[in-house]
C-alpha cells in the first residue's frame, strides 16, 4: 500500500508546484543528495501522512531555522535541527520538538551522542586551562571538532574565539588525534569513543592523548513544528514520518536524509541536560538565531 501511494505521489506530482503544497520540511542532509533521491523521499512521507509535503535540503541548519521561524509571515516550514539550532529555535519560541532522529537498535540505540575534547597527555587538564594553547579541528562548521568544543569552552569559561593561541585546520580526524598526540596542537573536539573504535589505526599516538572532558549528548537531529501549523496536520506529519521511518521499504528512502534507524517521539525531559549545558555557555540563543 505504501508503495502503490509513493508511485502515485511520484507521477501525480513533480517538486516543481511548491506553493500547492501544504506544508515544507527543512533537512541539511549527512551527505550530499541528488533531486531524485530527495523526490523518493518526498513521496514516501507524502504517502504515509496524507499530506503535500516539500523536502527542501538545505546546507545549514541557520538556512532551516530561518524557515521555522520565517513560518508566521510566511510559508509554513517545518524543520530538522541539530542543538544549537534547537535552543535558537526554542528562545525565539519558533516551535515545538516532535521526533528526534534514533540510531542503532537495542541496547545500542541512541538519539544524540557526546563530544571529548582530548589534550596531549601530560599538559593540561581541564578545560578552563586551555586559555593561550593552540586548538585545532577539522573546519569552523565541523560539529564536533570545534563547534561543540566551542560551547564546552565557553561553559568553562573560555572564549574560543580570543582565549586560545592558534586554530589549525586539518583534513581529517585521524589526522587530528595524531597532531595532539605529537603536540602540533594543545587539544581538539571528537565523538566521544572515536579513540576505541580508531585505536587500530592510531596505534601508539593513542596513548599520547587524554580525555579532559566530556559533553552532555547533542541529539543527532530534533524535528521542530511550528505553532503555525494546524493540529490536524502536525498530527499527520507526524505519523507519516514515522510510518515511513518503520517500513522497510520506505526507510531507505528516509536514510539520506536523515541517516536514522528509527524516529521516536520527544519526551518532556528529553532535553533538560542539554539546556542546562546550554545555559552554562551564557550565549543569547534567539539573538545567536537573529
Amino acid at each position: 500500500q505504501a508503495e502503490d501511494g509513493i508511485r502515485d505521489a511520484q507521477e501525480s506530482r513533480g517538486l516543481g508546484d511548491v506553493y500547492k503544497r501544504q506544508v515544507q520540511l527543512l533537512v541539511v542532509p549527512p551527505a550530499p543528495i541528488d533531486r531524485n533521491a530527495v523526490a523518493d523521499a518526498q513521496a514516501a512521507i507524502e504517502a504515509e501522512s496524507g499530506l503535500e509535503v516539500e523536502v527542501q535540503p538545505v546546507e545549514r541548519y541557520a538556512e532551516a531555522l530561518a524557515a521555522l521561524c520565517g513560518s508566521a509571515s510566511g510559508r509554513v516550514a517545518a524543520a530538522w535541527l541539530n542543538a544549537p539550532a534547537y535552543m535558537a529555535a526554542r528562545a525565539q519560541a519558533c516551535g515545538q520538538p516532535a521526533l528526534q532522529v534514533q540510531q542503532g537498535r537495542g541496547a545500542d540505540a541512541r538519539t544524540g551522542q557526546a563530544v571529548e575534547i582530548i589534550v596531549t597527555r601530560g599538559t593540561v587538564s581541564t578545560v578552563s586551562a586551555l586559555v593561550g594553547r593552540s586548538f585545532c579541528r577539522l573546519s569552523r562548521q565541523d560539529f564536533w571538532s570545534w563547534l561543540a568544543p566551542s560551547l564546552m569552552m565557553r561553559a568553562s569559561g573560555v572564549d574560543p574565539v580570543y582565549g586560545l593561541r592558534a586554530i589549525t585546520d586539518y583534513d581529517d580526524q585521524l589526522d587530528l588525534i595524531k597532531a595532539v598526540a605529537d603536540g602540533g596542537c594543545a587539544a581538539t573536539g571528537i565523538p566521544a569513543g572515536a579513540l576505541d573504535e580508531l585505536a587500530d589505526d592510531l596505534g601508539n599516538a593513542a596513548q599520547q592523548v587524554r580525555v579532559i572532558a566530556t559533553s552532555v549528548e547533542f541529539p543527532f537531529a530534533v524535528l521542530m513544528i511550528p505553532p503555525e501549523l494546524p493540529l490536524g496536520k502536525r498530527t499527520a506529519l507526524v505519523a507519516g514520518l514515522r510510518a515511513a521511518a518503520a517500513n522497510t521499504g520506505t526507510a531507505v528512502l528516509l536514510r539520506p536524509l536523515l541517516g536514522q534507524t528509527a524516529l521516536v517521539p520527544v519526551a518532556a525531559d528529553d532535553f533538560a541536560d542539554l539546556e542546562a549545558f546550554m545555559a552554562r555557555t551564557g550565549l543569547d540563543f534567539a539573538q545567536l538565531g537573529n
